[in-house]
């Protein structure tokens, strides 16, 4: 495989000046990360960090939808022109992100420049050649995001600027009682003189009006440096290093400045070879190829390459995931629509189709976010609750949620659980949940709010305790899926103990210990009280939490078993799994949406009255936990039936175009090609390409300025400064159904491979993917004709796949041994690690 060519096809290329900084060049190492855009004299970008955060789940000064904010650190404009002609100009100007070398190169009318994020540290590392007639003094700025001292009720943030060693640097600290987050960005060159200006009363050398004893009052005016650098024919080179810290004690200014220093030493040279070594081998882990007639092929290709690659820009090394709208690329400073908090139906989107391309690494920074909010969200399970085990909110603070007075959270407890009127909360109860945000979880009842006479006045959303996400636990579960999954494809047992089991047993935990689950006349256990994806608000049995609990409760079980522990508490478990009451379905008496009497059932929102009216059919068995898809019309044949009759009632609801469906968010895609139907793949993902449903279902949609998409294939689907890539994740999970499978017919059962299940047949494709077991897999289709599968067993055991040819004898060969001959639908053979099998059928 020529991969330099392959990935070379997802290249960005721009002949023009970006008309919204929102349309830059991508660039990042997981941890740092920023769009670089031009102006017509300047090349601009802001430095993002994914541990930068104005405040956590203690904030009491951010009760106001959309203010929170974090992960900006500051602006850097190169300014190329001084008096004299732009250089950037449409038409003159060429742009170019190299997917391959994750290097953008911006060529203008006598200067180029070329840039990377440095994988080894925390540096943005610049090539500048200045090639004029006449060269230029550079200037290089480093600007604030805000003015230098804000006050926001009890949070103060506090930006500074000074020099050190030929460097500007740029401190911002966040503090609102215990909490404190600072980062500083540091700006240096090589190779070219320059003299660092500032225009305070001092120039910059010394701080100025530093004898203050309070802030705000009398802050420093400036809020930008330049580095001005000498005009000269030639290249030098700059370099932008971060850090970021939660400790108050830590001199995170000499971090950064030794980062620079280190790459200063290193050169921009070797820091390049080593930059391309590392992203040359990581595109040689898997890959998609397509083509067809049409296009089409070509264009979901394409955006797929782009999606692996935003992810490794985006989300490695570090302790947090990206924010779900602006991931590391904002560029209109640190506010946007939403905030800071994440929103895991958003950022469950992006890590998707991860585990299949074979970078478990990208995984990390999401499992370490979780993992390490575990505590609070034990305790809040119990205080909020009267639970057991961990409740994650739906929408939660990077470091979890906040502990609760005893008072707040028993009455609490009362309100939430409907023991309590609502209308009955306490004077204190409400002045609490006054300064709390109303996007959390647990306080987003909340809904219209306004300044009333210098007052912020809210009203509820008119269903008492409940919000569009206070009751939502579907995602506990998802979240301890994703973990089980990553064990499916690792099997690493060790992580499976330490990392993953406490996470599934503490969903399954909460779900099974909520005081409204309860054990009926008719022998199973029904949940009370809970939403569905934002709807079937106060609902029994809705479909989002029962798909939860048939996911994880067997999954659990299987990884007590696994692990040898709990062993007292298998048995409670198998119970309860066993008695669990049905998945919703329209054949349900109290059904919230009925089929008529000669239709097959389908599966629906919830049971009985719900608050919110709402009444439709659902998917989420087939979007969720691998609980219907092919495989299941063997292990489970009336799950797959009543999946297959959802599907058929959905496409005619949809007139055949499952295009209209497929808004950014949504996991059409994946259904369809999960459930193998192929032409309906590839209406739906051509269609979340294009954002043709972009008026109707786009957040803030006039706000954004009615832009589907930007040059770079991103959208602002969440609202201002919001860049998303969520339908990108979308499609490459919906691909990777598409040509190869390797779901269990059911949670916890033995997973089967399974290519080409839903390849649209104008397509020719090829593939190289990761599959549960630690297998790669590797073929190709060209013109509805597979020649051959080559598996790669990295971990050894037994390998299952369906057969491609039907019942058509296969011939099995293990490198130069013997071939063996199997025969029928699904097959299985034993594996050595390490060992190469090449599958062909025998007639």
């Amino acid at each position: 495989m020529d991969y330099k060519e392959l990935v070379s096809h997802g290249d960005l290329h721009y002949s023009h000046n970006v008309k919204r900084s929102e349309g830059g060049l991508p660039i990042g190492n997981g941890v740092m990360g920023s769009l670089l855009w031009t102006s017509p004299s300047a090349v601009k970008f802001q430095v993002n960090r994914v541990d930068v955060y104005a405040n956590d789940r203690s904030t009491n000064s951010f009760n106001q939808r959309h203010m929170d904010y974090g992960y900006a650190c500051g602006f850097v404009d190169i300014d190329f022109v001084d008096y004299g002609e732009d250089v950037f100009q449409d038409g003159t100007i060429r742009q170019h992100l190299s997917l391959y070398d994750a290097l953008a190169t911006i060529q203008g009318n006598g200067v180029r420049l070329e840039a990377f994020a440095y994988d080894h540290s925390d540096v943005f590392a610049i090539k500048v050649a200045d090639e004029r007639d006449k060269p230029q003094g550079i200037n290089i700025k480093l600007k604030m995001l805000r003015p230098a001292e804000v006050q926001t009720k009890s949070h103060l943030a506090v930006s500074t600027l000074s020099m050190r060693n030929g460097m500007m640097l740029l401190k911002q600290e966040f503090t609102e009682g215990d909490y404190y987050c600072s980062s500083v960005v540091a700006v240096g060159i090589s190779d070219r003189d320059g003299v660092i200006r500032m225009n305070d009363e001092a120039g910059g050398r010394e701080p100025v009006c530093d004898f203050r004893a309070s802030r705000v009052l009398g802050q420093p005016n400036e809020t930008e440096m330049r580095l001005c650098v000498s005009p000269a024919s030639g290249g030098f080179e700059i370099l932008v290093a971060s850090a970021a810290t939660f400790d108050r004690n830590e001199d995170i200014t000499a971090a950064a400045v030794k980062q620079l220093e280190a790459a200063r030493a290193a050169g921009y040279e070797q820091m390049l070879q080593e930059h391309r070594s590392w992203w040359n081998e990581f595109w040689t882990k898997s890959y998609i190829r397509l083509s067809s007639e049409d296009g089409s092929a070509e264009l979901v290709e394409k955006h797929y390459t782009y999606y692996v690659y935003l992810m490794a820009s985006n989300s490695r090394r570090g302790n947090y995931a990206p924010n779900f709208g602006g991931m590391l690329l904002s560029p209109r400073g640190d506010l946007r629509h939403w905030g800071a908090m994440q929103w895991w139906s958003n950022l469950r989107l992006y890590y998707n189709a991860i585990l299949a391309t074979g970078h478990y690494e990208l995984m990390q920074p999401y499992f370490s976010m979780y993992s390490g909010m575990y505590d609070s969200c034990a305790r809040a399970a119990e205080q909020q609750w009267g639970s057991k085990g961990i409740y994650i909110p739906e929408t939660v603070w990077f470091n979890g949620v906040d502990e609760l007075p005893e008072d707040i959270a028993a009455e609490m407890r009362e309100l939430y659980l409907l023991q309590k009127p609502w209308e009955e909360r306490s004077e204190k109860f409400k002045r609490y949940a006054h300064k709390k945000h109303p996007h959390e979880s647990r306080w987003n009842w909340k809904g219209h709010e306004q300044w009333i006479d210098g007052e912020l006045v809210y009203t509820d959303k008119s269903w008492g305790p409940f919000g569009s996400t206070s009751h939502m636990f579907g995602n506990i579960a998802g979240i301890a899926y994703h973990y089980w999954n990553y064990y499916e494809f690792t099997r690493d047992v060790e992580w499976l103990r330490d990392r993953a089991y406490p996470m599934i047993k503490g969903a399954a935990e909460f779900l099974r210990n909520y005081p409204s689950m309860r054990k009926e006349d008719d022998g199973k256990y029904h949940m009370y009280n809970t939403i569905s994806g934002e709807k079937y608000i106060g609902g029994k049995d809705t479909i989002q939490v029962m798909s939860s609990l048939y996911g994880i409760m067997p999954v659990l079980l299987k990884a007590a078993d696994l692990l040898g522990v709990d062993a007292d508490m298998i048995p409670v478990w198998e119970e309860f799994y066993r008695n669990l009451a049905p998945i919703p379905k329209s054949d349900h008496p109290e059904a919230v949406f009925k089929t008529g009497e000669n239709e097959p059932a389908i599966w629906v929102g919830a049971i009985g009255k719900v608050l919110d009216e709402r009444r439709d059919f659902a998917t989420e068995p087939m979007r969720y936990f691998h609980l219907c898809s092919l495989e299941t019309a063997y292990d489970q044949p009336d799950w797959f039936e009543t999946g297959a009759a959802t599907l058929a009632f959905q496409e005619t609801q949809l007139g055949g175009d499952w295009g209209r469906a497929a808004t950014e968010m949504s996991s059409v895609a994946s259904m369809l090609a999960g459930m193998g139907h192929a032409e309906g793949f590839k209406q739906a993902v051509l269609a979340q390409l294009e954002c043709i449903n972009a008026d109707r279902e786009y957040c803030y949609y006039q706000d954004t300025g009615r832009i589907k998409f930007y040059d770079n294939r991103l959208t602002v689907r969440e609202g201002v400064n919001a860049i998303s890539a969520q339908r990108l994740g979308n499609v490459a999970s919906g691909l990777q159904y598409a040509v190869c499978q390797s779901q269990p017919g059911g949670p916890g059962k033995e997973s089967v491979i399974n290519v080409f299940p839903a390849c649209p047949k104008d397509w020719d494709a090829e593939f190289s993917l990761w599959c549960q077991g630690g297998f790669r897999v590797t073929s190709a289709i060209r013109q509805g004709v597979i020649d051959s599968i080559r598996i790669v067993s990295t971990l050894g055991g037994t390998c299952r796949f369906r057969n491609p040819w039907g019942d058509t004898g296969i011939s099995v060969v293990q490198e130069e041994r013997e071939a063996i001959t199997l025969q029928g639908s699904m097959l299985a053979f034993e594996t050595s690690p390490g060992t190469v099998y090449t599958i062909t059928r025998t007639q």
